[in-house]
């Protein structure tokens, strides 16, 4: 008969705690003395024997079950393994200047700003308002380490401390980064996937050991042969064995030295006539047209900056670090945040447009670098691989290594009683230096 392996369960010594030890030796000493010591009423000294006996056994106990951990985490310790104690929440936070205030507003940095619920965030570097201004944006961090202090959108809206001409704070998206204190199991999981690394073999090797060097917010997929099959080697830079696709976290190039380092501990570690390489993921930019109606009486603030903060929401949902490699953009779950919003009476018509670089040996054939376009009638038309809107929701995405990011966003505000129309065009300027245009 073969062997049948199973996982190694827990250790626990004595699961009793101190009410079950108290029952327990009342019962035996009762059956002991065929039933002539039977007094355990609350004012009787066995009762408080008993208790005092549990109580102590209960304490000796705790200190036993302790022991498999303690050993553990001194065997942890030899590794050289680190617990992480968790890590502060980033949010983005908006200030809105008083309707009819002509003059600069200065939040210092500092500032506390909370939450109903008591969690608090701590301003990290001033924000003006200038004269012309109805809002700017600060960053602010939470005041402890937690995964609590991931807040949702609208949450952050108190001030510690009372600043003119300011009408109020909020946060159009959710925090971001918060952890909790690093739980014994995950630690455990750490060392033995540490010592995996002696020898890698699977996928999740080879994710691990990238992990461990590659800052915390980057993108990495590892491919298998089957991912791979499809793609084209020469062009994606894939022809050998083990292909690690790495980006920061908007999908762009990591520094050569981050990329040397992780090439030489990976080839240490491969098995021999394996070859291993680094290659970018492809990030295709997304052009999207929002056109909301809204209501003029929840405006306490300038429009732009409605419209500014409908272009943060697009970024932040159309972001390499929210779309894994190989997936889709979610089109509902962004029309839904837009929704959320109070001012938003409707949503008159969203579309988002999948643009298509055009390859290096394309160039000047193009009215529009280095997108690809062509004239129509005298205007230059982008010619988008899909369109995705209200009507037409699905598209694919059948590169493994494909992700995508907001490039350009055109948000049409039209109030709902006048029905004027106001048209805001945002790019995002970083994204398009990176794409040479």
């Amino acid at each position: 008969m073969p062997d049948i392996f199973g996982p190694i369960l827990p250790l626990q010594l004595d699961p009793r705690n101190t009410a079950a030890l108290v029952r327990d030796t009342q019962t035996k000493i009762f059956l002991e003395s065929d039933g002539t010591l039977n007094d355990f009423s609350q004012a009787s000294p066995l009762a408080a024997i008993v208790e005092g006996q549990a109580y102590a056994q209960n304490e000796l106990l705790y200190y036993l079950n302790s022991l498999p951990e303690a050993y553990t985490l001194q065997w942890l310790r030899q590794l050289g393994i680190q617990r992480s104690i968790g890590a502060k929440a980033i949010v983005t936070v908006s200030f809105i200047k008083t309707e009819g205030f002509t003059r600069s507003v200065v939040i210092p940095k500092g500032t506390k700003i909370s939450t109903v619920s008591g969690l608090n965030f701590i301003l990290k570097e001033q924000v003006v308002v200038g004269d012309t201004q109805v809002s700017a944006n600060g960053i602010a961090e939470s005041e402890k380490w937690g995964s609590i202090y991931n807040v949702q959108a609208g949450d952050v809206d108190r001030l510690s401390l009372n600043v003119l001409g300011l009408d109020g704070v909020t946060n159009f998206t959710a925090a971001q980064g918060g952890k909790d204190l690093e739980p014994i199991e995950d630690v455990k999981s750490k060392a033995f996937a540490l010592l995996r690394r002696r020898a890698l073999i699977s996928e999740e090797d080879y994710l691990n050991e990238v992990r461990a060097l590659a800052p915390t917010d980057s993108i990495i997929k590892v491919l298998t042969y089957e991912d791979r099959f499809n793609l084209n080697p020469e062009r994606e830079g894939l022809s050998s064995s083990i292909a690690i696709i790495l980006g920061d976290k908007n999908g762009e190039m990591m520094g050569a030295d981050l990329r040397r380092d992780i090439l030489k501990s990976l080839r240490k570690k491969i098995p021999l006539g394996l070859t291993v390489s680094i290659t970018d993921p492809v990030v295709s930019p997304l052009e999207t047209t929002l056109s909301i109606e809204y209501n003029p009486e929840k405006f306490t603030s300038g429009i732009d900056f409605y419209a500014s903060n409908l272009n943060a929401i697009l970024n932040f949902y159309l972001s390499p670090s929210e779309i894994d490699l190989g997936e889709k953009f979610d089109y509902q779950q962004i029309f839904s945040k837009i929704y959320e919003l109070d001012f938003v009476e409707s949503i008159s018509s969203m579309s988002i447009k999948i643009l298509q670089i055009q390859e290096e040996d394309q160039k000047d054939l193009y009215c529009n670098s280095p997108f690809i376009s062509e004239q129509t009638e005298g205007v230059c038309i982008d010619l988008a691989e899909d369109t995705v809107d209200s009507l037409s929701s699905s598209y694919s995405n059948t590169n493994p290594i494909r992700t995508y990011r907001s490039y350009k966003n055109r948000i049409s505000l039209i109030s709902s009683t006048t029905k004027a129309p106001v048209t805001y065009t945002f790019i995002d300027q970083d994204y398009k230096q990176s794409l040479g245009a």
